[in-house]
């Protein structure tokens, strides 16, 4: 697998070179979701989507699309990490910026946290502050996330288990007719045999 280069300045105004690979290998795409971004006057949706590792069954969580303009990283972002973060800020017990998020991202998009917000929104994990819509506070639940992710892997699941039964059942539809077609054409001949017997009668 080819590596590909992240550049970024450092405080000295040095562009250092960081090399990045796949993230996502190992990983098995469960759902793909869209959701409103935080500010209600942002143009388009958000696309993101679940995945699960196919080894610790650990989960994660990608951008994957902005129906608007305005860049972002795409890179997997395990879910263990954000709630892990959440935990500091639940204990901090103070309402926070979106920009909090910044830390979980290797890509420096200036979109990236302001996104992953709206993701953490729509997930039910955090929620923007009744006062100011700038701010987010974290919900009390927010460690029973990753349990309720399980939902969208059993969903997917039974998905693709009625999808082998419809295609058994029509399967065997389509073999029972071959059946009955070939058992009327055997029963069609057997008729015409007759009635060449009748006739040489």
């Amino acid at each position: 697998m080819p590596f590909g280069v992240l550049g970024f300045f450092t405080s000295t105004g040095i562009k250092t070179m960081q090399p990045r690979i796949h993230d996502k290998i190992g990983y098995n795409l469960i759902h793909t979701f869209t959701c409103n971004k935080l500010s209600e006057r942002a143009e388009g949706q958000l696309h993101y989507q679940l995945w699960q590792h196919s080894e610790d069954q650990s989960f994660g969580i990608a951008l994957s699309k902005n129906e608007s303009t305005g860049g972002f990283s795409a890179e997997l972002i395990k879910v263990d990490d954000i709630i892990q973060l959440l935990g500091k800020l639940y204990q901090e017990g103070k309402p926070f910026h979106a920009t909090a998020l910044k830390s979980l991202f290797i890509g420096k998009s200036v979109n990236n946290s302001s996104f992953l917000g709206a993701v953490l929104v729509d997930q039910n994990v955090i929620h923007t502050h009744p006062q100011t819509a700038r701010l987010l506070e974290v919900n009390e639940d927010y460690e029973l996330w990753s349990i309720g992710l399980e939902s969208h892997v059993k969903a997917g699941q039974e998905d693709i288990d009625s999808s082998h039964a419809d295609k058994t059942t029509g399967l065997k539809s389509t073999k029972k007719r071959q059946h009955k077609a070939a058992e009327k054409v055997e029963s069609t001949s057997m008729d015409e045999g007759s009635e060449d017997a009748i006739d040489q009668e």
